[in-house]
């Protein structure tokens, strides 16, 4: 049995107690505990399994160098990427089962730097004294733990030991679970959002009776990345992305809009199966809930009132924009890939008698869209609405049959 190493990311220059403390904790819950040293000002207050010289090398560059530049940020980096290049080579090689990290702002902005460059799956908690403020940056598309220390770190007291110790079990535990990701089914990735709910789960349905694992993702930004990344991981098989939504409120800076450059990059660059669905393109989801709180250039659009946000639907310059980075990123594609559009409408508030129907407006982005595609990439029109049973039973027959023709080719993995 693999023995069971916690990484152990700090500052030991200002953290070196405490983390003595924690591991000491780690190891009475029977694991193993590798602490890496990540300071850079002063003296280690404790002793580092991994010194902070060592992590600066693998970063490329050394403390010496580091203090003589003064330059703060490159210095966080530089400790980043080194101690970053260090976990995942005990990843690689079988040697790492979890990590854990603590820190104020920046030991927590150097801990979560560490974690993203790990799997999903191998666990990560990060003991943070800003834990109560937005961290979605921080934390990424990835599967990071975050507890809140509520006192500062600054020396061991008896709240801070009691805090300390349940990071410690928490860690220790969740490093022993031996449940991997292993699926004997392919998964498919499959995005989708609230305005296309009823045809995302009509979809995912009908996939799983055909023997497939579905995996869902809310394509809210980070979804639609979070998907990427596990593509990029391989874990996902297939893709079925139903919401390309966070397209349109990218160009607005709307609710869902956070994505990457890379966002409907991977599925194509990894030769994957793809069926791809305009669906959502019809708004852009802003946080307003009148006309009074509404982006005054955008008052002159039809607009669905939802909750705390509501949709603005999309012109026909925004389609013909949408329909050029989309074109452009699926004829990068280097494996199957085929576009099912609904006619009747591509969301919940584009439908007929809703807010934002406007099927003239749609045709716009469909003509555009077949005019700059690759001749190889079908479009697939059909004559109903993206919510509608008839959809989603041709949006998987797609790829269903491109995903039996990839096995037959001996090219499919199950997951």
């Amino acid at each position: 049995m693999m023995s069971i190493n916690v990484a152990v990311v700090g500052t030991l220059d200002t953290k070196g107690h405490e983390i003595k403390y924690l591991k000491e904790c780690i190891v009475s819950h029977g694991c193993s505990a590798i602490v890496i040293d990540v300071g850079i000002l002063h003296p280690p207050a404790s002793q580092a399994d991994i010194a902070g010289e060592t992590v600066a090398q693998a970063g490329g560059s050394t403390l010496e160098q580091i203090l003589i530049r003064k330059d703060r940020r490159l210095a966080v980096q530089t400790m980043i990427n080194g101690a970053a290049q260090i976990v995942r080579s005990l990843w690689s090689e079988g040697k790492l089962s979890g990590i854990v990290s603590i820190g104020g702002g920046t030991g927590t902005h150097i801990g979560m730097g560490v974690m993203r460059t790990l799997p999903l799956g191998l666990p990560k908690l990060m003991v943070s004294t800003v834990a109560s403020r937005d961290m979605s940056k921080l934390i990424g598309t990835k599967d990071i733990t975050v507890m809140h220390s509520v006192i500062d770190i600054l020396g061991l007291n008896a709240i801070s030991r009691k805090i300390l110790a349940n990071a410690a079990a928490a860690i220790s535990q969740m490093a022993k679970e031996e449940v991997q990701i292993h699926s004997s089914s392919p998964i498919i990735g499959l995005t989708s959002f609230g305005f296309i709910t009823q045809g995302a789960m009509r979809v995912k349905e009908g996939l799983e009776r055909l023997g497939y694992e579905v995996a869902p993702f809310h394509a809210n930004g980070t979804g639609g990345m979070a998907m990427e990344d596990l593509i990029d991981q391989g874990l996902i098989s297939g893709v079925m992305d139903f919401a390309l939504h966070e397209f349109a409120d990218a160009m607005y800076g709307g609710y869902c809009g956070d994505i990457g450059p890379g966002r409907l990059e991977a599925a194509g660059s990894k030769g994957l199966p793809q069926v791809v669905v305009p669906g959502g393109l019809d708004c852009i989801v802003l946080e307003f809930n009148s006309v009074e709180t509404m982006p005054p250039d955008l008052r002159d659009r039809k607009v669905f009132w939802y909750d705390f946000r509501s949709g603005v639907r999309t012109s026909r310059q925004d389609m013909l924009s949408l329909a050029e980075t989309i074109s452009d990123k699926l004829n990068m594609a280097t494996g199957p890939t085929k576009v099912v559009i609904p006619l009747k409408g591509f969301s919940e508030a584009d439908s007929l008698g809703a807010s934002l129907y406007e099927p003239a407006t749609n045709l716009i982005f469909i003509s555009e869209l077949k005019s700059r595609l690759r001749k190889d990439i079908e479009v697939i029109e059909v004559n109903s609405h993206i919510n509608d049973s008839e959809f989603s039973e041709v949006a998987v027959s797609t790829l269903d049959t491109m995903m039996r023709l990839m096995k037959g080719q001996g090219k499919i993995i199950s997951g």
